[in-house]
């Protein structure tokens, strides 16, 4: 297969200064500032998770990020918030009820109007904002990544879902910021807690753990190929949606009934708490609920559902939910990440908040959990 990895080098101006610019001049001034940029050389060259070349024209300080969980995972690798001058309204959100929304409190101002549904840019709230790059999906179509790139604006583009996706991002980031240690002491890191989690898996019969994506309304389930899927593996435990193809599906109360889950998992890209599912006489019946075995799953810097920086974590907090440890030593092991990733370490309060105490009071297991 030939390779691609030097073709689509995008090459622009990184701030229109000015609303003087018509619309039918953008192309003209994009191909302008790709060829000014590749004669001058003056910022990084980096190779996105498409295989595609980006030459950007200068140092990266401003970068916009519609994908979700990049604007935190760029705070993470920078290890400063002022890096991040737009992010998609989704990781505000976490932002905002999270950790990082309360030790930096600037970054509830920065702008979210960068994206609509569906992860369609905004251009004109991009180009506000001045980034010097622009972090996009690469592969969920052209639709998505032409505006940006026709608006004069330096993209780098990701893939999504895997492990190696997680670490091919934060090398990248590494890259495009000059933090390259930093991104390779948290790529680093995770490899080496992988390695333990796999070389500690329990043998035996392995319970069936259920993640739901916690909506207030329907059963929508993480299947194949879902991260949430590997992490279920990767722990020792067995994905009852596994014969699920996609990353996604939404069954009904039969089939939930049939799977009879021992664990159940809701996660953060909804509101449903363990107390709505034990409340629910048509779900009595399953296992998980009659052993108040149901999870409401962390949420810190950024949700520990997807893959993300404190993926670790999550992985470390469901191997003690699986093996009923209580994964000792986890509290102490947040205080620790978080000093690194973002230079301050959470209060006995916030760690209870980032590890969803309160929500998770009624369930088997969990007074003490990660002490």
């Amino acid at each position: 297969m030939p390779d691609t990895r030097s073709t689509g080098v995008v090459i622009t101006r990184r701030r229109w200064l000015t609303g003087m610019l018509a619309a039918a001049a953008l192309p003209a001034v994009a191909a302008c500032g790709r060829g000014d940029a590749a004669n001058a050389g003056a910022g990084p060259t980096v190779t996105d998770l498409t295989g595609r070349t980006v030459v950007l024209p200068g140092p990266v300080r401003r970068v916009v990020t519609i994908p979700m969980p990049a604007a935190s995972m760029m705070i993470a690798v920078a290890g400063r918030p002022d890096v991040l001058a737009g992010m998609n309204a989704a990781s505000a959100s976490a932002i905002r009820t999270g950790f990082l929304g309360e030790v930096y409190p600037q970054l509830l101002s920065v702008r979210t109007d960068v994206a609509g549904a569906e992860f369609a840019p905004n251009v004109e709230s991009v180009l506000a904002a001045e980034p010097d790059v622009v972090i996009q999906w690469g592969d969920r179509g052209a639709g998505i990544l032409d505006p940006l790139t026709n608006a004069g604006l330096t993209v780098v583009s990701l893939t999504y879902g895997t492990q190696d996706d997680l670490e091919g991002a934060v090398t990248l980031y590494g890259e495009l910021l000059g933090a390259q240690e930093r991104s390779k002491r948290i790529v680093d890191g995770m490899r080496a807690r992988r390695t333990r989690l796999t070389e500690r898996r329990p043998t035996g019969t392995s319970p069936s753990v259920l993640y739901m994506f916690g909506d207030a309304d329907g059963f929508p389930v993480a299947g194949a190929g879902s991260y949430n899927h590997f992490v279920t593996e990767l722990v020792g435990a067995r994905n009852p949606a596994g014969a699920i193809a996609q990353q996604r599906a939404t069954i009904g109360i039969e089939q939930l009934l049939a799977w009879d889950p021992d664990i159940i998992l809701l996660g953060n890209f909804g509101p449903a708490l363990p107390a709505d599912l034990y409340g629910n006489p048509a779900l009595a019946s399953l296992r998980a609920v009659r052993e108040r075995r149901v999870y409401k799953v962390p949420l810190g810097g950024y949700r520990w559902d997807p893959p993300s920086q404190e993926s670790p974590l999550m992985w470390e907090w469901l191997a003690g939910l699986v093996r009923r440890t209580g994964a000792p030593g986890l509290r102490s092991g947040v205080v620790r990440d978080y000093e690194f990733l973002y230079g301050t370490a959470p209060s006995a309060a916030q760690l209870d908040t980032i590890l969803q105490v309160r929500a998770n009071a009624g369930s088997s297991d969990y007074a003490d959990f990660g002490r």
